[in-house]
């Protein structure tokens, strides 16, 4: 018994020498069909299905015509229609855009569940990440379960819908980003839809809310406010912050000079867009982001001070052409639609449902009836009249699902910015310096949305569940990478062949 070297070209179970080999049948050839027509062909139906469907409306037609465009990318470029999808929630309120977002968020959750079951890619993903998928089931399970004990079982129902559809964003990254290239298209759509909507609000476009009974802010002060097609100024600046340190990881991912000089433009522009919004949670969320990098990547220092240096001038360019936004910014004792007084209200609310909460959605349904134990409201109008949320996700949380509910979703949080600082010190020691950036601002993209939405009500908001979902999927690149490198450096394997007595061994 010898060992002997495997044979490079070795295939376990191939036909014997001299044995006739099976040729593959070949198919016949498809006519090949250009892309561009059938972009034309889609175009030219919905314009025609929208002049006379549409009744000769303009955005009808524009939306069908979007939608007609979007499907055949569903069908036959799924992670790229997903990252316009992404791109497309930065500005989605605009009302030119008619119906388009809502349809094409149906069509990529139809694609993504059709293509998740048939090609049997639900168990590898289930199995790769089943603890995180397994913890965001259960908080999302506790939000659908409090409709039982809510006062107004059909708004607990409709917003506990909103949170599963930011769990299906969350599986439909995971099942997405499977090579490293998909997770910088995503990252790069990101990055671009903040661009596309800082374009659209310093153009003047999205100067004021489509709504203008929203509840988040009032109409007055939204009159010199940039919202970029969001709806709210607080939203948009939330996914900006992100955007921004985003921006910057795709600085190490993309070396060709164009790309790179573009990414440093759409810094640029969503850096002032970001200060016209005027959002004080979101200047408060920028420095919580930049503090927690300093402390859990201190290698990047440097790189960090860098940009922020730039950030300051830009910042300084852009408050002396607009030295409103940098007098409402700073002042942090100014409006602030009521929020302190809705906060002792809900924190009222707790202190009497502490386990379980009220419901979900429900706080604005017992609102009124808890202000009248607050004796020192100075805004009533937002808590007796016209009932706001709590403008702030964690307390509301809190008021609504009790501290089931909260510590559920910290937990679920925890271990997705984990998985992320897992995956950036594993690229790191792999020698992947572009990814590990990459991750590393995937984590201070998410910390500064988390931070931001401490001032907003909006957990459910897809843009955040893509971003918890890119550090587990980051994590299972690096697992990858981490094996690929393990097994090139391992010796080539051997297998045991019986030579006759007396031959030469080969």
């Amino acid at each position: 018994m010898t060992d002997v070297p495997w044979p490079a070209d070795w295939q376990s179970g191939s036909p014997a020498a001299g044995r006739v080999r099976l040729r593959a049948a070949r198919l016949p050839d498809l006519p090949h069909i250009p892309p561009w027509s059938i972009a034309a062909a889609a175009a030219l139906a919905a314009a025609v299905y929208g002049r006379f469907m549409a009744s000769g409306h303009i955005k009808y037609a524009v939306g069908l015509v979007l939608v007609a465009l979007y499907a055949p990318v569903v069908l036959f470029a799924f992670p790229v229609a997903f990252g316009l999808y992404t791109s497309v929630l930065f500005f989605q309120d605009i009302k030119a855009l008619s119906f388009a977002p809502n349809a094409m968020g149906v069509l990529v959750a139809l694609g993504f569940l059709g293509t998740f079951t048939i090609r049997g890619e639900a168990r590898a993903i289930v199995q790769q990440h089943r603890r995180l998928i397994l913890i965001a089931v259960l908080l999302l399970l506790w939000l659908l379960i409090t409709a039982a004990w809510a006062p107004a079982t059909a708004q607990a129902l409709r917003y506990s819908g909103f949170w599963w559809l930011g769990g299906l964003a969350f599986l439909i990254v995971l099942g997405t980003c499977r090579r490293e290239s998909h997770v910088a298209l995503l990252s790069m759509a990101f990055v671009g839809g903040a661009t596309v909507a800082a374009v659209i609000g310093l153009s003047g476009v999205g100067l004021k809310p489509p709504d203008p009974t929203g509840h988040f802010v009032t109409q007055a002060a939204l009159q010199t406010r940039l919202t970029g097609g969001a709806g709210d100024p607080n939203l948009q600046a939330a996914g900006f912050v992100a955007a921004m340190f985003l921006d910057v990881g795709l600085l190490s991912v993309y070396r060709r000079p164009w790309t790179r000089l573009g990414l440093l433009a759409a810094f640029v522009l969503i850096t002032v867009a970001f200060l016209e919004t005027q959002s004080r949670g979101g200047l408060i969320a920028l420095g919580v982001a930049c503090l927690a990098a300093l402390i859990l990547f201190p290698a990047q220092r440097r790189r960090l001070l860098g940009f922020a240096a730039i950030a300051l001038v830009i910042a300084a360019v852009a408050a002396a052409g607009t030295p409103g936004a940098l007098s409402r910014i700073t002042d942090f004792g100014g409006g602030t639609s009521g929020r302190s007084d809705i906060w002792a209200v809900a924190t009222q609310v707790f202190g009497q449902h502490p386990i379980v909460g009220v419901g979900l959605n429900n706080f604005p349904v017992v609102e009124p009836r808890f202000s009248l134990l607050h004796r020192n409201v100075t805004r009533a109008t937002y808590i007796a009249e016209d009932p706001y949320p709590v403008h702030n996700t964690y307390l509301q949380l809190l008021a609504e699902t009790g501290v089931v509910g909260l510590i559920g979703f910290l937990v679920f949080v925890v271990a997705c910015l984990r998985a992320g600082w897992l995956a950036a010190r594993r690229f790191e020691r792999l020698g992947h310096k572009a990814l590990a950036n990459l991750a590393q601002a995937t984590v201070m993209g998410t910390i500064g949305m988390l931070a931001a939405i401490f001032f907003i009500s909006d957990g459910f908001d897809w843009r955040l569940w893509i971003l918890l979902g890119l550090g587990p999927a980051l994590l299972a690149l690096s697992s990858g990478a981490a094996s690929a490198s393990a097994a090139d450096s391992s010796p080539p394997p051997t297998r045991r062949v019986l030579l006759p007595a007396g031959d030469p061994v080969p």
